[in-house]
């Protein structure tokens, strides 16, 4: 019975440092955005270092649009009237570029600081 007791003891103390370890890795900055007239509104985004970033992207045109960046390492295409969810890492302070492939004239730009 003394083996049982240490045993759940120790898959207790196992659960309590997972349950405070979740909202640390759970941690991300949500970043809305929408696309109108095939321009991102806003065109220039901030978010903070070192926190994962989810962009909740709108397409409020009859067009899709490619939402894609090259320093950010994604690109996903968004039908018309629709929207689309991006996740990527946590990133270094800087200025990142994202735009539209499929209208060359609509870039943004996103800040981490």
């Amino acid at each position: 019975m003394k083996l049982f007791g240490k045993v759940q003891a120790a898959g207790a103390v196992a659960l309590l440092m997972m349950a405070f370890a979740l909202p640390a890795s759970a941690a991300e900055t949500t970043i809305e955005i929408s696309v109108k007239d095939n321009k991102f509104q806003p065109a220039e985004l901030k978010a903070p270092a070192d926190t994962p970033i989810v962009f909740k992207v709108k397409n409020l045109d009859g067009a899709p649009v490619e939402f894609e960046s090259e320093p950010l390492q994604f690109e996903t295409v968004i039908k018309p009237n629709m929207e689309g969810v991006v996740k990527i890492k946590a990133q270094k302070p800087g200025r990142y570029e994202f735009f539209d492939d499929f209208h060359q004239g609509n870039k943004g730009i996103l800040v981490v600081e």
